[in-house]
């Protein structure tokens, strides 16, 4: 809106003053300007406008003495009410009155000006006052329309997550029995199938298994987006919890001829979440040995110190870049570095672990060079309880 269109209210007692501001207000196009004998009915105007949706002043210049109440109260007032909160307020006086103006400053005035008033200093200080004006309102409806914008995201990505939690958990049953029934028939019909039968019983199996564990993941991850991610903790201990997943994860170092090295120091029993946390040493140990060459080693240690128990993965893998690190712990995330054996990665594992850790009151770093290796450290608080 130009200025010319702003409104602007004048509140004075005396009628022959407000006949000149509004004259002179007029002769430099400030052409919508209502005039008011007291600051009573100026509020009730503005009141009532509000009430109704109509526009609102874009700046008041107000007597400082007046009847009933006077220009500071006044300001007072509507400085105090938030619907009006924003709009300039010029304190008009007969003179510089410092005890005054310091009580008017205080109660909410933006400036003044010293009856009798010249035309050049009244558009100096009108312009300065509807321009920052005109500045907060582009401000507060942007304000307005990112806070609408992030209410419409926010939205969507719960429509999001419910069709991924739902989609996700339908296809879990029937991938479970395609999985269930591949190994099945290639553990009863083992010498009784030729090499083309049993490899491609071997794909369903692979590819149905890499299908499971994506599901399960992206299940993971429409349940801590939902804001649903409850942990079910118990007392147990990590040495026990580490070792017991080692024992699973065997089989695809031995594919690989990789060695999982161990140096575990007993540290204090803790309360986690043990299905979670099994999760988390599965992915990081599963990917240490995914990107690990073979005949490497694996190095898994873990110790106390300052009240967390200290578990670090170190590979002799290919590493990350520099360019990827930022990416690391990003869903969806696909980096530089490629598995050396050609396994499949979904880019979800090591968000999931993060969100794993952190809610466990830990937290997860990566130290990694391109070329020579990785180490993932995360930490937990011993609780007792």
């Amino acid at each position: 809106m130009p200025n010319s269109k702003k409104l602007i209210y004048i509140i004075d007692d005396s009628s022959s003053y407000r006949t000149l501001l509004k004259a002179i207000l007029n002769s430099y196009g400030f052409e919508n300007v209502t005039t008011f004998d007291s600051a009573l009915e100026a509020m009730e105007a503005m009141i009532d406008s509000a009430r109704n949706n109509k526009p609102l002043p874009s700046l008041i210049m107000m007597d400082v003495v007046m009847p009933g109440i006077d220009g500071i109260e006044a300001t007072r007032k509507i400085k105090s009410d938030q619907k009006f909160s924003d709009i300039p307020i010029i304190i008009i006086t007969v003179k510089d009155d410092e005890a005054s103006l310091e009580k008017a400053f205080e109660a909410g005035a933006a400036d003044y000006v010293i009856k009798p008033v010249t035309k050049l200093a009244l558009r100096a200080r009108v312009q300065s006052l509807l321009k920052l004006k005109n500045e907060i309102d582009n401000r507060k409806q942007r304000e307005k329309e990112l806070e609408s914008l992030t209410k419409r995201l926010e939205e969507l990505n719960e429509t999001k997550n419910r069709f991924l939690g739902t989609a996700a958990h339908d296809l879990r049953s029937p991938l479970s029995s395609i999985r269930g029934f591949s190994e099945f028939l290639l553990e009863e019909l083992e010498g009784k199938l030729d090499e083309d039968q049993t490899g491609m019983l071997d794909m369903i199996h692979d590819t149905s298994s890499s299908m499971l564990n994506l599901v399960n993941n992206l299940l993971d991850v429409a349940v801590i987006e939902s804001g649903k991610f409850d942990l079910f903790l118990e007392k147990h201990s990590m040495v026990k919890l580490t070792e017991s997943r080692l024992q699973l994860l065997s089989n695809l170092a031995v594919q690989k001829q990789i060695a999982l090295l161990t140096d575990l120091k007993p540290v204090p029993e803790t309360m986690l979440d043990v299905q979670r946390m099994g999760q988390v040493i599965d992915n990081l140990i599963s990917n240490a040995i995914k990107f690990s060459p073979e005949k490497s080693s694996v190095m898994i240690k873990m110790h106390e110190e300052g009240g967390y128990i200290h578990v670090s993965i170190s590979d002799q893998g290919v590493g990350i870049s520099d360019e990827d690190m930022p990416k690391l712990f990003g869903a969806f995330q696909k980096l530089g570095s490629k598995p050396t054996g050609g396994e499949k990665s979904t880019g979800l594992g090591l968000s999931i672990v993060k969100k794993i850790v952190t809610a466990h009151g830990g937290d997860i770093k990566a130290d990694s060079k391109e070329g020579e290796g990785t180490t993932m450290t995360f930490t937990l608080p011993v609780k007792e309880q």
